[in-house]
């Protein structure tokens, strides 16, 4: 089923449908698991200011001349048939101040009705590819958790609490190779 989707860099007109695409990924996959109010208050109009920047800014870097050994990469899936934004993934420089490698997913999320359809794959394939990389992913995430190790990610003992909710967090990490099975 991967032939239904288009992996691409994101452009500026894309914005609006990230954002809508984010804020329904996060309501669809954390509801009964982050507060609710939280999840009621995603603000898809904020979303989008940030996603224009997000792209400008990544736009503005892949111009400029860099050493970093991490260069931050967004991709999109759109469906064909519908020409929708169904996911996206970030992969870039670790935020971490002691990072368990130089690069990390910042996000993937895919919506709901194309989860098992490989189109996480293809985004993991083209923003992480085969690179060391760690995340942190929702302790109660199940699914996700699932999805990384079969990438080769094993949980390696860090924690953490999401910035804004009291939604506990755990650390993935690859150290080498896909591992994808």
């Amino acid at each position: 089923m991967t032939g239904e989707y288009v992996v691409r860099p994101p452009v500026a007109e894309d914005a609006p449908a990230i954002a809508a695409t984010h804020v329904r990924v996060w309501r669809e996959a954390y509801a009964g698991v982050m507060p609710q109010d939280y999840l009621d208050g995603m603000d898809v109009e904020k979303s989008v200011a940030k996603w224009r920047l997000i792209i400008a800014d990544e736009s503005a870097a892949a111009t400029r001349k860099r050493s970093d050994p991490v260069v931050k990469v967004t991709r999109i899936a759109e469906h064909i048939a519908t020409g929708d934004v169904i996911g996206f993934a970030t992969f870039a420089p670790a935020r971490d101040e002691d990072p368990p490698t130089p690069g990390e997913l910042w996000a993937i999320n895919i919506l709901a009705a194309h989860h098992g359809s490989g189109v996480a794959d293809q985004l993991m394939a083209a923003t992480v590819g085969d690179r060391p990389a760690y995340l942190w992913v929702v302790e109660q995430n199940l699914r996700a958790q699932a999805f990384y190790r079969r990438h080769g990610f094993g949980v390696d003992g860090g924690t953490s609490v999401h910035e804004v909710t009291p939604t506990r967090e755990i650390r993935m990490v690859r150290r080498s190779g896909s591992g994808a099975q």
